[in-house]
């Protein structure tokens, strides 16, 4: 497995007669045997044609986009651990079966807003062993390359409209999956191919999870995870670049914010009306973060030694916490979704990273202020 089969001796063994190496600690010697490892493995995936430009460019993005914050409930850093703009295709209705689905163009077609719980080879390979907990739900690994409180990164400004904040951060959320996709997206120079290929992914799959697609004709397929990965970027980029749906018109002056007692006594209100945007709003980017939500899944189920492995996992759980963040206050997916991520979750409710919520969870249709209820 890598990088995690090494086991080093803390003991320091025979060095001979340099006075340097003899005077350093069993400490200082783990130190730079975790140095020395890094930089073979650095060497190895050059020698062998995979560049990690892609992802340490987005590993210097990211962290400069994530400010370092003094105060908070994240874990500290470890070092030691190791489109077409034209798309406007939409998934049918978000809400129960019997909403009408949006006249969409034939392609690409629309992904599954259900999944099937069937498993294929690959997914049975994954957890042969049920008993086995894969290492991304172990609390060890669950850390981030920052420290502070995500909320800050979460909450609504008190002067912002909750349909404007939530096209930001829908935005945002998209530009952090795309950097994250890259590096699984990038080809190894040795075999021509990408990390995530229609070989080593032929189902878009995570653990015993498959989704599928919808085709032309609504009939649920299996495509290569590549392959649904893509349609569904093109898909999200079509749909922010859409302006029926996400309006970008400026305002000649601030449009006006309705109090959460306007809006509950308003039987003709939803979501952003006040900023512009379409009725049919809060159902599509409930649509948009789902379907987003199941291409970290893969990424975590599929892929997750790649990140270990260019010592890039603390990116991907930093983007992920914040993504799963948002999507609980603001109700933007449910139980049933974060499913096959759910114990990295419960650890991070757990740690006091994420805020327990009530049962009963506030979200766009109740202005959003989905506040914890406790964090304790």
């Amino acid at each position: 497995m890598g990088r995690r089969s090494r086991q080093w001796n803390a003991s320091k063994p025979d060095l001979g007669n340099d006075p340097e190496l003899e005077a350093m600690t069993a400490d200082e010697w783990m130190h730079l045997m975790f140095t020395m490892r890094y930089i073979y493995d650095l060497q190895r995936r050059v020698a062998i044609g995979v560049s990690p430009a892609a992802v340490a460019n987005f590993i210097v993005i990211n962290r400069r986009a994530f400010a370092q914050r003094p105060n908070g409930n994240n874990q500290p850093r470890n070092p030691s651990q190791p489109p077409s703009r034209t798309n406007t295709a939409s998934p049918s209705g978000y809400a129960a079966p019997s909403a009408a689905s949006a006249s969409t163009p034939a392609a690409p077609s629309s992904p599954s807003l259900t999944h099937s719980m069937a498993t294929n080879d690959q997914a049975l390979q994954n957890s042969a062993n049920s008993n086995r907990v894969p290492l991304f739900f172990r609390e060890e690994y669950a850390i981030f390359i920052v420290k502070g409180n995500f909320m800050t990164l979460a909450a609504k400004p008190h002067l912002v409209e909750e349909g404007e904040w939530l096209a930001h951060q829908i935005v945002e959320q998209n530009r952090l999956l795309s950097g994250i996709i890259k590096c699984v997206q990038s080809e190894d120079r040795s075999s021509g191919r990408s990390v995530c290929n229609e070989i080593t992914c032929p189902t878009m799959s995570a653990g015993s999870t498959v989704y599928t697609w919808i085709d032309t004709n609504r009939n649920p397929i299996n495509l290569p995870a590549s392959t649904y990965i893509k349609h569904i970027q093109t898909w999200v980029n079509g749909k922010v670049q859409d302006p029926s749906l996400f309006p970008f018109d400026s305002f000649a002056s601030a449009p006006p914010l309705p109090s959460p007692a306007q809006l509950a006594a308003d039987p003709n209100g939803w979501l952003g009306k006040t900023s512009g945007f379409p009725q049919r709003y809060e159902n599509e980017i409930k649509n948009m973060y789902k379907q987003m939500f199941r291409c970290y899944a893969h990424l975590y189920w599929q892929h997750w030694l790649f990140f270990w492995d260019t010592n890039s996992h603390r990116d991907l759980n930093t983007c992920f916490v914040h993504f799963v963040n948002v999507g609980r206050i603001y109700g933007l997916f449910n139980d049933k979704d974060m499913e096959p991520m759910q114990p990295l979750i419960d650890i991070w409710v757990k740690q006091g990273v994420l805020p327990k919520l009530e049962k009963a969870e506030a979200g766009p249709a109740t202005n959003g202020n989905a506040i914890p209820a406790s964090t304790s």
